[in-house]
């Protein structure tokens, strides 16, 4: 949850408590943190109640002498509700609520609104499912969602099973932003799974997107999840909604969490709305990823962004120091995010990708098995060819291995993009510095291409050198058909040396 969005919860907590009708009168503390607000609250109720803590008992212990309708009609008489909510910390559970029952829900209404939680859970625990929803019942009819929201975390779930069909979707969406304890929405969440879609359609509906961004970034992953997926489902206007909504509020924070947690459809859904594509949508949501710890819960996003968008990203990624840029891309690598941050390489300037490639983390091994396997497995060879070509000599030999450990699939899908692609010399030295089975299992899968012609039309007369001579170098292991055409194409090129030496005897 924001650290905005918290702040508004809090202060209207303590506006009940000081009973502060409006509680934006209270905005000036916005300010404060959140944990500041509400240790003064909780001190203040602590004040409160404890300032006739010795008096409270007194009264609590005439109660056992009465019986218990008497014990009601005096709390509802001579007591009032503020009194009764000050001597129940001090009741025994089971007389209190067997007092409670006695009473009628609107008066119970009245003392909860002045209980403190944390004194009664045990009396609160206790109270009877039917009970709760009367009170439940008059609670909403005064919109008091404060003191609902407070005893939420504290009631059985058959009291909460019972109550939740008295609540309308906005009143869950209220009672949700306002709970003390936000480990029970999950809970919540699981007794009303039916109306999850209208409580997204009722936040853009009623405006109430502040409580609903709240109940998205503080439910469980599988929970978000799914309301993500419902809101994305709920078409192109409410997506919109609630990216301006968070747009307003600053909360990326709270919103990233929940497009990393989004299936695919519905991430690229989000990604195509016409907000997402600002620079300064990107800038606010960059700067939640890399300021505040969110960058593993954008690079789900980066796969549906366009290239206009990337580019920015991309930029924006290549002004942090390598030290910094180093970090970004071993969180990545731990998670398992090539797939992501491949596209954001590609989008890169070519002075920023070889900075990028020539990172410490990037002549590691492992990474480099997880770049070519991620790029294997997604067939990303268009967007990781340009990276592996900024990597440094040293990473050739590793690079080799790993192509070599390649289904067959695979390797030929890889030739084919590097065949129409600028990066053809590339895949050709990785493949040469094979190990003899390697490259001869290479050479075979190239020799039975359908696309062969392709494949020799991307050897140009700007191919390196070193390409040509890693050919003559292998020739002996070049199947012979193969070895005529390449010799050819050599004559096409003007490369009449390099036609020479793989005609030439191989042995």
């Amino acid at each position: 949850m924001s650290t905005q969005l918290m702040a508004r919860a809090e202060t209207t907590k303590l506006a009940r408590l000081l009973e502060i009708s409006d509680p934006d009168a209270l905005g000036f503390l916005n300010g404060l943190s959140p944990e500041a607000i509400r240790s003064f609250r909780e001190r203040a109720t602590d004040l409160l109640f404890d300032r006739d803590a010795a008096r409270m008992k007194r009264v609590a212990a005439a109660t056992k002498l009465v019986p218990t309708t008497i014990s009601a009609k005096a709390a509802e008489r001579a007591f009032g509700p503020v009194l009764c909510a000050a001597v129940a910390g001090s009741v025994d559970p089971s007389r209190a609520v067997d007092i409670a029952k006695a009473l009628p829900a609107r008066f119970l209404a009245e003392t909860a609104i002045q209980l403190d939680p944390r004194r009664t859970a045990g009396i609160i625990a206790a109270v009877p499912a039917k009970l709760v929803v009367e009170v439940a019942r008059e609670l909403l009819r005064r919109n008091d969602h404060v003191t609902m929201s407070r005893f939420v975390g504290v009631v059985p779930e058959e009291s909460m099973r019972a109550a939740v069909p008295v609540l309308g979707d906005a009143d869950l969406l209220r009672v949700g932003f306002l709970m003390e304890d936000k480990s029970a929405l999950d809970r919540l969440m699981a007794l009303v799974t039916d109306r999850l879609a209208g409580v997204i359609r009722t936040a853009h509906d009623e405006d109430l997107w502040a409580e609903g961004i709240d109940l998205l970034d503080s439910v469980g992953h599988e929970n978000r999840a799914a309301l993500g997926d419902i809101a994305a489902g709920l078409g192109g206007e409410v997506l919109d909604g609630l990216i301006e909504a968070v747009r307003a509020l600053d909360a990326w924070d709270s919103l990233l969490p929940v497009t990393s947690a989004m299936n695919a459809d519905s991430l690229r859904a989000f990604a195509e709305r016409p907000a997402v594509q600002e620079e300064s949508v990107l800038a606010s949501i960059m700067n939640a990823a890399l300021n505040k710890g969110f960058w593993l819960d954008l690079l789900p996003l980066v796969v549906h962004l366009q290239p206009a968008q990337l580019s920015i990203l991309a930029a924006r990624l290549a002004d942090k120091s390598d030290a910094e840029l180093g970090e970004l891309v071993a969180q990545a690598d731990t998670a398992g995010l090539w797939n992501s941050m491949l596209p954001i390489a590609l989008a890169m300037t070519d002075t920023d990708r070889r900075r990028m490639a020539g990172l410490p983390i990037m002549r590691n091994p492992d990474v480099l098995r997880a770049v070519i396997s991620t790029t294997a497995e997604h067939e990303l060879w268009s967007q990781a060819l340009p990276l592996v070509d900024a990597l440094p000599e040293s990473a050739t030999p590793i690079l080799a291995s790993c192509i070599g450990e390649l289904s067959r699939d695979q390797l030929l899908a890889a030739v084919l993009v590097a065949a129409r692609s600028e990066n053809i010399d590339t895949l050709v030295d990785i493949a040469l510095a094979q190990d003899p089975a390697g490259r001869a299992r290479v050479l075979e899968i190239i020799d039975g291409m359908d696309d062969l012609d392709e494949f020799l039309a991307a050897l140009t007369p700007d191919t390196p050198d070193v390409v040509w001579q890693g050919l003559i170098e292998v020739r002996a292991e070049i199947p012979g058909p193969l070895r005529t055409r390449l010799a050819e194409r050599a004559d096409t090129c003007g490369r009449t040396a390099a036609a020479t030496g793989l005609r030439a005897d191989p042995a």
